[in-house]
């Protein structure tokens, strides 16, 4: 086991695919994912969620330190999460990806960025089969195509993931990115 945890920046538009490799992979590499969704309303429940950029950074912020949290740990041998899945940021600004590159940094930890994709038909297809359930209330076609519009290109290597594919080969494709050579 290396003493050095790897934090995983899952990138890409909403209903990319992004929680189900990251929650795949988190099961195969005794990883964690950490969502923001899942964190927003555990803080935010109901009527206090409102999706400012505030809520949304200090959700986030949250989630960061919660990683510096375990890596921390990770280093000193209590706890074994290699992975820390970062997931529920689209990382679609450089500085998304930049804010979190430095806490790994100070965290001691290595980094990588699976950047999701699929064709518009199928991400939009996956926002209204799921409007009822997703935990984001805000997650709307409309939400999608403004964000796909302002997408930074992301700076840092990534691998691309196309999960318009069968979950299997995506976790595969990305088991084989991660378990490589760190990123640091």
């Amino acid at each position: 086991m290396s003493n050095t945890a790897t934090y995983v920046l899952m990138a890409g538009l909403p209903a990319t695919g992004k929680t189900t490799l990251a929650k795949a992979l988190a099961a195969k590499l005794d990883g964690v994912v950490l969502n923001k969704d899942e964190v927003r309303a555990a803080l935010f429940p109901n009527a206090l969620t409102d999706y400012t950029t505030e809520q949304d950074d200090l959700v986030f912020n949250a989630i960061l330190q919660a990683a510096n949290y375990l890596a921390s740990r990770h280093r000193a041998g209590f706890i074994f999460a290699n992975f820390i899945f970062l997931d529920g940021r689209t990382f679609s600004r450089r500085e998304q990806v930049e804010v979190v590159l430095r806490a790994a940094a100070s965290a001691g930890a290595s980094w990588k960025i699976l950047y999701t994709t699929v064709p518009e038909d199928i991400a939009e297809a996956r926002i209204a089969q799921d409007a009822e359930t997703h935990p984001a209330a805000n997650r709307t076609v409309s939400m999608y195509r403004e964000l796909k519009t302002r997408f930074e290109p992301i700076e840092y290597p990534f691998l691309e993931v196309d999960t318009s594919r069968s979950l299997n080969w995506c976790v595969s494709q990305a088991l084989a990115y991660l378990i490589g050579p760190a990123t640091d």
